[in-house]
């Protein structure tokens, strides 16, 4: 027990004068909306600089629902970020990817929003809120 209250004294100390070490990363929040029934969504994932090597996503979510809110922290780009979709098209069978570019903003919702879909082709709209 004394032990865990010096680490929490040290620590509250430690954070004294500079108060940006115990500040939590920006927060940015993604939806996906998708209201049809051709394709059927199960991963989303992000990579704010494509330039990074290897080039693996920050973040990465799996998932079986066509609409559904993220919460991603600490992106190290928040303009042009390379969003990419996974999703099987019960039109051919087969499974498909697209990629798009999206900006994040701490005070507002980006949103993919897919109103129409062309054989197995989403046009998605990117949209703040």
């Amino acid at each position: 027990m004394r032990i865990l209250i010096i680490f929490i004294s040290f620590f509250l100390i430690s954070c004294e004068d500079d108060l940006d070490c115990c500040t939590l990363p920006p927060l940015y929040n993604l939806e996906l909306r998708y209201d049809g029934d051709r394709l059927e969504f199960s991963r989303i994932s992000v990579l704010s600089n494509p330039a990074s090597s290897p080039a693996f996503p920050e973040h990465a979510f799996d998932f079986n629902s066509n609409n559904k809110s993220f919460e991603i922290y600490g992106l190290k780009n928040t303009k042009d970020v390379y969003v990419t979709l996974s999703f099987f098209c019960t039109a051919d069978g087969e499974f498909h990817t697209e990629e798009l570019k999206a900006d994040f903003h701490e005070d507002k919702t980006t949103v993919l929003l897919i109103e129409k879909v062309i054989g197995c082709e989403p046009t998605v709209q990117v949209l703040y809120e």
